[in-house]
């Protein structure tokens, strides 16, 4: 008796999870599911899409689907030239989710560095030789050079201190036969 009130009571709370984060599927190919919760993520909130609209992503998703399994059917996943790709891109993408956490940390610009960097790069917001940019209409451009050169910094540094953990060896012999 106690086994089964248990079996039961564990396929409830299964059945209790399963369909707590289940959403209305809108569209099916195959054993892929296309939720509306999914769909609505990939799209701004802010932004008021047509019904038309929304029945072109759709089709776009299952066109997708479609095309990849058909890729799969015809093993193009097997081709080395697709591994090779497949393998360059999985490696940008970890690369490019690396920085984002090692640039997470707010950087700060304050109005002191963009005056003195405008200042000390005034030829390269000169219009002729007597007439600048003004200040205000680069403002905007000055912070975001120097949050990029701050992140940059961060980022060799950081390099600096981890690649000691790696073995690297570099051979600059070969360099003559490039």
């Amino acid at each position: 008796m106690l086994i089964i009130i248990l079996t039961s009571l564990f396929l409830i709370s299964c059945d209790i999870e399963f369909w707590k984060d289940k959403a209305p599927v809108i569209a099916e190919v195959e054993d892929s599911r296309l939720s509306i919760n999914v769909l609505k993520e990939s799209y701004s909130q802010d932004s008021f899409i047509s019904k038309e609209e929304w029945t072109k992503r759709i089709e776009f998703w299952i066109n997708s689907e479609v095309m990849y399994r058909e890729a799969l059917k015809r093993g193009l996943q097997k081709d080395p030239v697709v591994k090779k790709l497949l393998k360059d891109a999985e490696k940008k993408i970890l690369v490019d989710r690396l920085r984002l956490s090692i640039e997470d940390s707010a950087e700060i610009v304050t109005d002191k560095e963009i005056q003195d960097y405008y200042e000390n790069n005034k030829d390269l917001f000169s219009i002729d030789s007597m007439e600048y940019i003004p200040f205000s209409t680069v403002q905007n451009q000055i912070r975001n050079i120097i949050l990029a050169k701050k992140r940059l910094a961060k980022e060799k540094r950081w390099l600096s201190e981890i690649k000691n953990n790696y073995s690297i060896e570099v051979y600059p012999q070969y360099l003559d036969s490039l």
